[in-house]
């Protein structure tokens, strides 16, 4: 599984293409690693100049199994095996990127099936724009009925605002992508992800990058299948880190903020000062049950009007809900906590990646 031999890190002597380095920092992934390194293995960009390097967060599952199996069905595939002590994504992102020698590195998730040109893709945008890092779209796919409902709700624009990356888009500079295909040179100057972001650290990437005066670029033909959060339970829990983690991004970047992330936050904190005044004035208890009446409608025509098989309206609904209030009080607990609830965040880390890797 390891491989020893060094490659160039531009081009190879035959080809005007760059090496590219794909890192997939994974924690207990053995639901879906396998059909993420077979999609990587598979990409029709010449296998000669890729390398995949997998960061294991000490998984408590099968996964480093599944990393086994999956290098076994691919001998040639030049797939290395790291150890990330940490456990999170910045570090394991950050370790693989050390350890690169590819001129690009693309960051690849767990939970993602890429298409089969998307590093061809990838390096084509890189090229064809000068941006410092592209990425496109993610189709979200779910695997139990609530799944199936949450990708739905992340796709429309009611969850996820005007984020071309989930409810599409013409091609164009934009704020932030998932997945990001990165020039080196750029993370060399401008320093890998912060790691004391536990989440919203691709995003916080994507500011110092715009700050620094480069650019991000979407292309809607760059593709990836994602596995979204298949129950309430989960998907609160990832919409509640995503609403504090973006306090923590606003802290160190305050004109990173997008109206998109704002409206949860403030529509959870009318609500909030409406509930408490109700008792004491007619008034705020008429306009919290409007706006209840008025949230829920729209929600529910929204769910009515774009559930298909084998999305359930009435999941649909929920999945809308979770989105807004999990987000927007993950948010609100962190500004009144100073980031001190449910833990306290730390100062941020951003290391440098050495021109020598």
């Amino acid at each position: 599984m390891m491989v020893a031999e060094r490659v160039p890190t531009d081009a190879s002597p035959s080809t005007s293409l760059p090496f590219v380095s794909i890192v997939v920092p994974i924690r207990n992934e053995e639901a879906h690693i396998e059909a993420c390194l077979d999609g990587l293995v598979q990409q029709d960009y010449p296998a000669h100049l890729m390398e995949i390097i997998v960061v294991d967060g000490r998984s408590e599952d099968g996964t480093p199994e599944a990393v086994a199996r999956s290098a076994a069905r691919h001998p040639s595939a030049r797939i290395r095996v790291l150890t990330n002590p940490a456990r999170t994504v910045p570090p394991g992102f950050n370790a693989g990127t050390r350890a690169a020698t590819g001129g690009i590195i693309v960051r690849m998730d767990g939970h993602a099936v890429p298409a089969r040109d998307y590093v061809a893709r990838c390096v084509a945008a890189l090229a064809r724009t000068g941006a410092a890092n592209v990425g496109g779209a993610i189709e979200p796919r779910g695997e139990t009925r609530f799944g199936h409902a949450v990708a739905a709700a992340i796709q429309h624009p009611l969850g996820a605002g005007d984020a071309r990356f989930r409810v599409g888009g013409a091609a164009g500079y934009v704020d932030t992508v998932p997945f990001g295909a990165f020039r080196r040179s750029v993370l060399e100057r401008v320093g890998l992800l912060d790691e004391s972001m536990a989440r919203n650290e691709d995003y916080e990437l994507n500011v110092r990058i715009r700050a620094a005066g480069e650019r991000v670029y979407f292309d809607p033909g760059i593709r990836s299948r994602y596995t979204p959060r298949g129950s309430v339970r989960a998907l609160w829990a990832q919409y509640f880190q995503y609403g504090w983690w973006r306090v923590e991004t606003f802290r160190r970047h305050p004109h990173s903020l997008r109206w998109r992330q704002v409206l949860p936050p403030a529509f959870c904190a009318s609500l909030l000062l409406l509930t408490v005044l109700a008792p004491l004035s007619a008034l705020a208890a008429t306009t919290l049950a409007a706006m209840l009446a008025a949230y829920l409608l729209l929600v529910a025509l929204t769910a009515w009007r774009i559930a298909r098989p084998p999305v359930p309206r009435a999941a649909l609904v929920t999945a809308f809900v979770v989105l807004h209030v999990a987000f927007g009080m993950g948010f609100l607990t962190n500004l009144g906590s100073g980031g001190r609830y449910p833990q306290r965040a730390r100062r941020p880390q951003v290391p440098l990646l050495g021109a020598d890797g």
